[in-house]
Order: C-alpha cells, then structure tokens, then sequence
C-alpha cells in the first residue's frame, strides 16, 4: 500500500495560536479520511500540550469514524495531562455528537474564541516541601508499633538499628 505524504493536508492543518494549539479538520471526515490523517493527529496529541482545540468549522461531513478520531484524540491529550475543546458550530455534527451521547464530554462551542475564552495554562506543579514525620506540634519523633509488636520510630534521628526497617 501507498503512503502518499500529502494526503493528510488535504483533512489538517494546524498551527499555534498563544499557549495553545488549534488543529483544524477539512472536508469529509469518514473512514478514509480518518485512516489518512489518525497519524498526523497522534503526532499533535500525544506530546505535552495545555490545550488543543480541534476546528470542526471546515468539517462538511463527519461519521461514526470521525467521532471515534475525536475521541482518540481527546483520551490522548487527557493521557499527556492536557485539555481538549472542540469548535463544532454546524448542527448536523452537533446532532450527532449528542446522538452519540457525546456533548458534555466535548462541550462544542461555536468559535475559537470560544474554546479558549478564559483559559490560560495552569502553574507548573511543583513538588511540596519534605516534612519531618512528627507529631505536627512538636519536633518528637512518631513511634509505630506493628502487628508483629516490633516498635519503630520515624523521623529526624530515628536509628536504623535491627527491627527499624523490613
């Protein structure tokens, strides 16, 4: 079979707009069409990005194929810790999203405007600070006692001596 490079631009085009990526879907989004652009959307999904909003806005058909592209490409930016919007202003398309039971999972919105109307990257997630294993208002050491009756002492300047550790 085939591979003909070209054929993915003919369904995508997707650039950078702010912090955010828009991948935008042409013509008739069927089974052929799916098949022909799954790789390039992959490729846009399965890195690290806040939010990508996929632009239905030149989509004039779409299939049970297409709704399983959109939500392949949402589980995977979900996957990388990213948001997924979904511009969707025509009614046919809208039809069968709620057919397929699928509106609040998308929530489509009309414009790209819309899709990223306050939306803005959350903080980096940093880690906490380590804590001492203490009692909280004291600097004393937690004392555990296991099933086995051994005792251990957690914490700063806890001895690890026989029976401290597994």
């Amino acid at each position: 079979m085939l591979h003909n490079s070209a054929l993915p631009l003919q369904y995508l085009y997707a650039y950078r707009s702010g912090e955010c990526t828009v991948v935008e879907l042409h013509g008739e989004i069927d089974l052929a069409a799916t098949l022909a652009i799954a790789a390039c959307l992959d490729a846009h999904t399965s890195r690290p990005e806040p939010l990508i909003v996929i632009d239905l806005t030149h989509v004039t058909f779409l299939d049970c194929a297409g709704i399983g592209l959109l939500c392949r490409a949402r589980r995977r930016t979900i996957a990388e810790h990213g948001e997924l919007h979904l511009v969707c202003p025509h009614p046919p398309a809208l039809r069968l999203l709620h057919l397929a039971r699928l509106t609040d999972t998308f929530r489509p919105t009309h414009t790209i405007a819309e899709a990223t109307k306050g939306w803005r990257a959350a903080p980096p997630i940093t880690n906490p600070p380590a804590q001492k294993p203490t009692d909280g208002r004291t600097d004393r050491l937690i004392n555990s006692g296991d099933r086995d009756g051994r005792r251990r002492s957690y914490g700063p300047g806890a001895e690890a001596g026989p029976g401290a550790s597994d």
